[in-house]
């Protein structure tokens, strides 16, 4: 994919952020919650519904609570927005997170970058089942639905869009909707003949939801999400983490996991990674609200 952007990479310091992130109150969800005792949380990005999420990382939980020898909970958010904000709090000591709100975190407030999941996300163009038109050029006039705007897989689609003469704002509104599940009503309706979500999100959808829909185009194979450490924890404690995380494939845990949440691999991040984020470093910081 073209390379569009001239991205600056400014390294805020993490009290601007907190600053800018004051205001924010809401709570996050917590998912999974073990007995007495300090714990220890894993916040998992919501590119899924809590229900999904509870039950793919439930052999996670599992293999860190006796790993750590200590209550471990999973937590999340009400959105990806929220999510970073926590996530840029320092409220979860390890995470899961799409790779540009990772990279933001990273480069903004130190977050330890440990592991990248694998396969890489496929970011797809969906349409109703009975929508036949193959061109972007139907959103003209119309909409394009998402349900995250702050995802990758969401910007990658709209910087596709921007080199096809499509611009958000002028060409095409854009729809976000609630909750991924709402994307497949959006397009039932009429209101928008196109969304954008990843592979992931549409396998999660219930298969009759599944059938009322078809994918139009693959756009861009972006990277799997980043598993990342809290700064504040000391490095060797960091250490230890990253030891766990990329031993967890090989692990009865780590084989459920992947059997259902439908990820293959757990692996070391590469330049390549970082790379293919740069020009989205300062889109992702305006989408989240903070300034680049």
């Amino acid at each position: 994919m073209q390379n569009r952007f001239n991205a600056r990479r400014l390294h805020l310091r993490l009290q601007a952020a907190l600053v800018a992130l004051a205001g924010m109150s809401a709570s996050p969800v917590v998912l999974a919650q073990a007995s007495a005792g300090t714990p220890f949380t894993i916040g998992v990005l919501p590119n899924v519904s809590a229900r999904v999420l509870f039950a793919s990382y439930q052999p996670m939980r599992e293999y860190f609570e006796r790993e750590l020898g200590q209550r471990v909970e999973v937590a999340t958010a009400p959105d990806f927005r929220a999510f970073s904000e926590r996530l840029l709090k320092g409220e979860f000591q390890m995470v899961v997170t799409a790779p540009n709100l990772g990279r933001v975190a990273q480069l903004d407030a130190g977050w330890d970058l440990m592991a990248v999941y694998e396969p890489r996300i496929p970011a797809l163009a969906v349409a109703a089942a009975e929508n036949a038109d193959q061109s972007p050029a139907q959103v003209r006039g119309r909409a394009l639905a998402l349900a995250n705007p702050q995802s990758l897989v969401a910007l990658v689609a709209l910087d596709w869009l921007r080199n096809q003469g499509l611009q958000a704002g002028t060409d095409f509104k854009v729809v976000v909707t609630a909750n991924d599940d709402s994307l497949g009503a959006v397009l039932r309706s009429g209101e928008a003949p196109i969304a954008i979500m990843s592979r992931g999100e549409l396998r999660a959808k219930p298969p009759e939801m599944q059938a009322r829909l078809r994918v139009m185009h693959e756009i861009a194979q972006v990277p799997g999400f980043f598993v990342m450490a809290n700064p504040r924890l000391d490095p060797a404690a960091r250490r230890r983490l990253r030891s766990l995380v990329l031993g967890f494939p090989a692990t009865e845990e780590g084989k459920r996991f992947f059997g259902l949440s439908g990820f293959t691999n757990i692996r070391e991040p590469s330049e390549a990674d970082l790379r293919f984020l740069e020009p989205f470093n300062d889109i992702t910081r305006r989408a989240l609200g903070l300034k680049p």
